[in-house]
């Protein structure tokens, strides 16, 4: 049962997993726009979890069955709209008692490239809509939200719950931190965990759901080279989202590889944290091995006696070399890097607050710019200004190699028994069309 009100890591890892298997036959590997059979969901979700394509070598079997939640009863299994009309298994909700409570848990799976267009649309989806008195959130995300809330809030067990658990990975991230935030505002004591969430809400939403849900009460694990918790441009930020934060575990990504596909996949998640003895302290101690300032890269890189020849034109390796770079230089004149967040923000911030018009771009900061440019096939003349112009071109290059990343992403073979491999990639691209030249 959960410590002190809070699932494990095994526990919220295998739950966020398991909201795939709603999908129909995903547990065939052919997962269709469909809602699977209750039997099937039991079976993976808290029984033997022998129905169906079994994990590949060296991978767990998800299944809460032989846990602490394996008494739990599966409660109803819920469909979504992810696209344009199109409904398909998208997640399910699980009761237990512990600790003289009554708990739910509500869990929401990610996007799947096999359902086609209808499933990505909600990505691509990247106008802001209001979301109650929290203020601007992901359209695309709201529009998923609002396709379960009736059935949540017709759910009487789930709503006489004392302590509501919401848990995703990915597109389900995004939408339990739209769920927890409901439940939040209604008053129920609520649990937030997600695993390589893109950002939800914008400017001070992320603010507004932390004092709503409680701060403590998030537990959002990224891998900080996961391509997809990086896409997306300011003015969205991420829940808890600077070193030092509450339950900050933006923590070191397993492949080792700048923005792998495989950085990612859920399976890689559970191998991060969820080992049957782990506790969120673990992983809150693996977020103090990523250099979240790059100081020392970034002085060797920039140093103005250092070969300049790094910077390969539209290279995905650079372009990271290049993200690192922002986080680190630009901290002094942007307030986005304080939140963590990547140098496609960071000049999105500045064209959108019309901070070109006042930077004074000198020394290191210059030259980074000037690599900026270089990268993204801009040749500039020694001393140029930076305009608007040249600054919408350097973002259109980076959301460019962006989109191809996460294109890449979707196209990754499937490998046991999850990788869910999402695009959320609308954001910095419809940004970046919207501003004028």
């Amino acid at each position: 049962m959960p410590v002190n009100d809070t699932l494990t890591p095994m526990e919220a890892s295998y739950i966020a997993t398991n909201a795939y298997f709603t999908l129909k036959d995903w547990i065939n590997g052919t997962p269709k726009a469909a809602v699977e059979r209750r039997p099937v969901v039991a079976n993976r979700v808290l029984g033997p979890g022998n129905m169906g394509k079994q994990p590949g070598p060296g991978q767990v079997n998800p299944t809460l069955g032989g846990s602490s939640l394996q008494g739990g009863q599966l409660g109803q299994v819920f469909s979504a709209s992810t696209g344009i009309g199109t409904q398909s298994g998208f997640g399910y909700v699980l009761h237990f008692d512990g600790g003289g409570q009554k708990h739910a848990i509500v869990a929401t799976r990610g996007t799947r490239p096999e359902l086609g267009a209808p499933d990505l649309l909600t990505d691509l989806r990247a106008s802001l809509v209001g979301f109650g008195s929290y203020g601007p959130v992901h359209k695309g995300f709201k529009r998923t939200f609002d396709s379960i809330a009736p059935g949540l809030a017709g759910d009487k067990r789930l709503q006489a719950a004392d302590v509501v658990h919401c848990v995703g990975h990915s597109l389900g991230g995004a939408v339990a931190t739209l769920v927890a935030a409901q439940f939040a505002g209604q008053g129920k004591k609520v649990k937030l965990y997600t695993f390589g969430s893109p950002r939800v809400g914008a400017l001070a939403v992320h603010s507004a759901m932390e004092r709503e849900i409680g701060a403590g009460n998030i537990y959002r694990v990224a891998h900080d080279l996961d391509p997809i918790t990086l896409i997306g441009p300011f003015p969205y930020v991420h829940v808890n989202p600077a070193p030092g934060s509450p339950n900050f575990m933006t923590i070191p990504s397993p492949t080792g590889q700048l923005f792998s596909t495989a950085n990612h996949d859920m399976m890689q998640y559970i191998s991060s944290v969820g080992d049957a003895d782990a506790v969120w302290e673990d992983a809150m101690g693996l977020s103090g091995r990523v250099d979240h300032d790059n100081a020392v890269l970034a002085r060797w890189l920039l140093h103005q006696d250092n070969d300049p020849g790094w910077v390969q034109y539209a290279s995905a390796k650079t372009l990271a070399l290049l993200f690192k770079l922002f986080a680190h230089v630009l901290r002094a004149v942007s307030t986005s890097v304080v939140l963590s967040l990547t140098a496609v923000d960071l000049i999105s911030e500045i064209l959108l607050t019309g901070m070109h018009k006042v930077l004074n771009l000198a020394g290191y900061v210059y030259d980074l710019m000037c690599h900026a440019a270089r990268w993204a096939g801009i040749e500039l003349k020694k001393g140029a200004d930076f305009t608007a112009s040249i600054l919408q071109r350097i973002l259109l290059a980076m959301t460019s190699r962006l989109r191809d990343l996460a294109a890449q992403a979707l196209s990754a073979a499937t490998r046991g028994l999850s990788s869910p491999l999402p695009l959320v990639i609308g954001g910095a691209w419809a940004l970046q069309q919207a501003l004028p030249l």
